[in-house]
């Protein structure tokens, strides 16, 4: 059992002995065994072999015991050990709550380099070597692995003209002859710009008086050196301000007296406003009244009472929502709160009043509000006007409308009779110019015939649009130009897929009676000398006609062809046709002008005013 206790038990001193013990043990147990042995059975010298090593064992361990009491009395007692043990869990929990306050102390020293707007840096004296928080790097643009932590990074970023203030400055501090050290100066960005820092720091000496370490922290300025500049300026200008003010102030003191006097005069003319403000409000021709934020009747005069059927003083017992028309008193109201929360600062509206007989009067109401010099909202000022009789003349101008409107339409119907007329005269006239022709042998005249046919067509179908016109004094032209050019092609049995036709006709462009008919016939006689002349035996080509407004109130008229082109000698002026002298008329009678172009085929610009 010894041997299994030491064997567990690695850690209990002099462990031997114990073992030592236990050999003694059983050397004595297995003397008294042989010696009942040996009482029947005679091994004597076993037995006293035993003997002998059970009486060396024992006198050994009785050696042993003599060198080993002094150690274990040197043991500590239970009351030792427990006293120890006390002192020693004390000594463990103060280490860890202060390894607890240290951990805290750190985290608050981590959350303060990383929350403070200033960079923090911490200077080694000896080694030479600087701490730069990531604040520190950040302020000037830098990554955290762009600087390294020599010193030098910090004293080449210093702007030249700033680093024999710097170097003084952290000299005297070394020198104890300031107590901090402290400057204003320029540091280099990586963007290569210069930022204005506040630099503080504090030295820490040894006990020999010398440095071994600075601790400090820097503060962008910029900002704040930028406003001292502008601030500098500012009084710069204000010094200014200032003389040429003096100067100023020096004529208005020598005015004052004068404006003095100026002032006791309009105060006296104020007075005399004031009456006969007052006479006006009480004699106006209107109604006029103070009116309470709660609808009272506060100030009324003389014409109101009139209007509403009332005296002074039973209306000043009212309010303007008893005598409001029932129907009128949920908009009035709806103003009112638009212009106490100050949506509007006035509003009219036509309303009814009840007169005190129950009789309704129509008024024009007009109403503002006066409020305190902090805003609250005092009274309202409300102008009253009778408008009975303006109603009246409002509903008769009404009914006399309505008849305008039927006369109107009236004349509508026969307008479009006679535009209906007109075109049926002028086909009628075409018919008998048809018929006239056939019994016409000449060549020439039953030309000449056809043409006059033509234009008269052209009118026709002129006063054909305005009779289909919803505007019965303008047409849309575009429609008509393709209707015209479409006639045109069919009576001088052009092939559509010989001549191509390009119809370019702005659609806001509306002309009048006085303009179409003029551009119609233009139109006709140009069109009708491509189509007869620019392309001989067959040939094929292309038509535009094109009618733009170049500027506002100005119309281009533009008919080209790419045909045969005019001869070298071609003079318009000179030229005796019947077509030539339409355009040249016809465009007169517009106020335009004309502009030929024979460079590739011919080319007809004409301008001219809407009317």
């Amino acid at each position: 059992m010894l041997v299994y206790f030491v064997r567990k038990r690695p850690d209990v001193p002099f462990d031997w002995i114990f073992l030592m013990f236990g050999t003694f043990i059983i050397a004595c147990g297995t003397t008294h065994i042989m010696d009942v042995w040996t009482l029947w059975h005679p091994t004597y010298w076993l037995s006293g072999l035993i003997k002998a090593i059970t009486a060396f064992v024992s006198i050994s361990t009785a050696l042993e015991l003599v060198s080993l009491i002094p150690q274990a009395l040197a043991l500590p007692s239970p009351a030792q050990l427990e006293e120890a043990n006390y002192q020693l869990a004390k000594e463990v929990a103060e280490r860890k709550k202060t390894e607890e306050v240290l951990r805290e102390s750190e985290q608050r020293w981590q959350l303060a380099l990383r929350g403070n707007n200033d960079g923090i840096w911490d200077w080694n004296v000896k080694t030479n070597e600087v701490f730069f928080s990531p604040r520190w790097k950040e302020m000037l643009g830098y990554e955290e692995y762009e600087i390294s932590n020599n010193l030098d990074e910090r004293v080449t970023r210093v702007h030249p003209n700033d680093v024999e203030c710097v170097t003084k400055t952290v000299q005297d501090h070394f020198a104890k002859i300031t107590p901090f050290y402290i400057n204003e100066h320029r540091v280099l960005c990586k963007d290569g710009t210069y930022k204005w820092i506040l630099d503080r720091g504090q030295a820490l000496w040894d006990e020999n008086g010398n440095v071994v370490r600075m601790v400090g922290s820097h503060t962008d300025i910029s900002e704040r050196k930028q406003t001292e500049e502008a601030l500098s300026n500012l009084l710069d200008q204000l010094e200014n301000k200032v003389e040429e003010r003096t100067a100023e102030l020096t004529k208005i003191n020598e005015s004052l007296q004068a404006e003095i006097s100026e002032r006791q005069r309009i105060e006296e003319a104020l007075r005399e406003s004031e009456q006969r403000f007052r006479a006006a409000f009480h004699q106006a021709a209107v109604g006029i009244a103070h009116v309470g934020i709660d609808g009272q009747w506060l100030l009324v005069n003389q014409r109101l009472c009139d209007i509403v059927g009332y005296t002074p003083q039973e209306l000043q017992l009212l309010t303007f929502q008893n005598i409001t028309h029932p129907d009128d008193l949920e908009a009035d109201l709806q103003y009112v709160n638009r212009i106490l929360a100050g949506n509007i600062q006035t509003y009219s509206i036509e309303k009814r009043y009840l007169r005190k007989d129950s009789s309704i009067v129509w008024t024009n109401l007009t109403v503002s509000l006066v409020r305190e010099p902090s805003g609250m909202p005092k009274y309202f000022i409300a102008v009253v006007e009778d408008i009975s009789e303006r109603q009246a003349a409002l509903r008769e101008r009404k009914r006399s409308e309505e008849r305008l409107q039927a006369s109107l339409k009236e004349k509508e119907v026969l307008l479009k009779e006679v535009y209906h007329r007109v075109k049926n005269n002028l086909q009628v006239i075409s018919s008998l110019l048809s018929l006239q022709s056939e019994y016409i042998k000449d060549k020439q005249d039953i030309e000449i015939f056809q043409q006059s046919q033509q234009r008269i067509a052209s009118m026709a179908l002129i006063h054909e649009k305005m009779y289909q016109s919803p505007d019965l004094a303008k047409i849309n032209f575009s429609e008509y130009v393709q209707d015209l050019v479409a006639s045109l092609c069919t009576s001088y049995e052009r092939n559509a897929s010989a001549i191509a036709l390009n119809i370019n006709i702005e659609e806001h462009i509306l002309l009048g009676l006085d303009t179409a008919i003029p551009c119609g016939l233009i139109i006709h006689e140009l069109v009708s000398n491509s189509l007869k002349y620019a392309f001989p035996a067959g040939r094929k080509g292309e038509i535009s006609i094109e009618i733009r407004e170049i500027v506002v109130g100005e119309i281009l008229l533009n008919v080209r062809d790419n045909g045969i082109g005019l001869p070298s000698n071609f003079n318009f002026t000179d030229v005796a046709s019947l077509g030539w002298q339409l355009v040249d008329a016809l465009a007169s009678q517009l106020a335009g002008n004309i502009n030929i172009n024979s460079d590739i085929g011919v080319e007809f610009q004409i301008t001219f005013p809407i009317i």
